[in-house]
């Protein structure tokens, strides 16, 4: 498989998207669970990828960018998840 500057271009963005989506989440995390308690998760994970969906057509107003910036939003999560999961394995014996 060739990599062509559009592929390049879409890794950008979708890394962009990613990176600003977890600051922005994570700044409006304690609203979104405060606004309903039972849905948090739910809400923290929608308004992440809504917003790195919006990020990625900002920055290039295509639906390659809108899809970039979901999978941005998506990796974003995936990896704060793991993160996390790593962070409270490491305490506990095996």
């Amino acid at each position: 498989m060739k990599i062509t500057q559009e592929i390049i271009e879409l890794v950008k963005i979708g890394t962009l998207c990613s990176i600003s989506t977890w600051g922005v989440t994570e700044a409006f995390k304690p609203v979104l669970k405060k606004m309903s308690t039972d849905w948090g998760k739910v809400l923290v994970r929608l308004f992440a990828l809504c917003f790195g969906s919006a990020c990625g057509f900002y920055l290039t107003e295509t639906p390659l960018g809108t899809m970039a910036g979901s999978c941005g939003a998506a990796l974003s999560a995936v990896v704060v998840a793991r993160v996390k999961d790593k962070i409270k394995s490491a305490g506990k014996p095996s």
